[in-house]
């Protein structure tokens, strides 16, 4: 019989900077560890797709920045993978001009330096925020997915350019999903749970409809336990899973999990469901 879900996961891979990202993903693509059947990435470099289409042969990436990598220029992007057939597929620019540019504003081991507002500023111009929607099609039933990696602020202050990407994602989103008959969103956002911009995404405001949280409310971080905002006490939901339902139809999660030690960011998976005739 047609299996009726999805299992899917989204992990910042900070560039696959650090050897345990490379580990993990290593594992997923060879079998030793369980793959979702798709796989949503921020921070992913364009080079190590290939490596990554052993697994997940259908692949949708939106560069963001020319990235310094290790004293070398890398495009890093967004990318959604599947192991099933992708179409309908849509790229959207949330912050920036769409032109790819070499990314300014950070030393040789890819650290803002200095972390002043002039660095700050300097990647605002050179890096662009992207999102990705797809429908992914496994077992005739249509999987609406998409991703983000959503407008950084320092500190996690809220900045009118954070309020502008994030205005601009909602019309995109929205736009998508009226047109789809729903939306799955799995992504870094970079805003914690109860703040404006999750306000902004949930309650509506500037669309018609919000996108409902999906995120279990006992999670109350999803950064690595090594990252250090969580070493010196701070804990933060950044990385989430947020649904656009429709009045007939609504997306179900189960096995809501969170995989740790693979990225400064716990891998965030689950399984999807889509309930019909509600």
């Amino acid at each position: 019989m047609p299996n009726k879900s999805l299992t899917i996961m989204t992990l910042n891979a900070g560039r696959l900077l650090q050897q345990r990202t490379w580990g993990y993903l290593n594992g997923l693509v060879t079998g030793a560890e369980p793959a979702p059947d798709v796989l949503c990435l921020q921070d992913i470099p364009e080079r190590d797709l290939p490596w990554l289409r052993r697994q997940w042969r259908h692949v949708a990436f939106a560069a963001m920045t020319n990235h310094l990598i290790n004293g070398h220029r890398a495009v890093v992007g967004i990318a959604i993978l599947s192991r099933y057939p992708m179409i309908y597929i849509t790229r959207h620019t949330t912050w920036g001009n769409g032109k790819l540019k070499d990314l300014q504003g950070v030393n040789d081991k890819n650290e803002r330096f200095p972390p002043t507002k002039e660095t700050d500023d300097l990647i605002d111009t050179t890096e662009d925020r992207r999102a990705i929607c797809v429908t992914v099609i496994k077992d005739n039933r249509k999987y609406n997915i998409a991703t983000t990696h959503g407008y950084w602020v320092r500190g996690g202050a809220t900045s009118d350019r954070q309020r502008e990407s994030t205005r601009k994602l909602l019309e995109f989103l929205t736009r998508e999903g009226n047109a789809r008959d729903g939306l799955f969103l799995a992504a870094d956002m970079n805003f914690g749970r109860g703040g404006e911009m999750y306000q902004m995404v949930t309650a509506g405001r500037h669309i018609a409809v919000g996108f409902s949280d999906k995120m279990p409310a006992n999670i109350d971080n999803t950064l690595d336990p090594d990252h250090p905002f969580v070493k010196k006490g701070g804990k933060v939901v950044t990385d989430w899973f947020f649904a656009q339902n429709r009045h007939d139809r609504s997306f179900v999660l189960s096995d809501v999990r969170l995989r740790s030690d693979v990225s400064d960011h716990c891998a965030l998976s689950a399984t999807v469901e889509i309930e019909y005739g509600l």
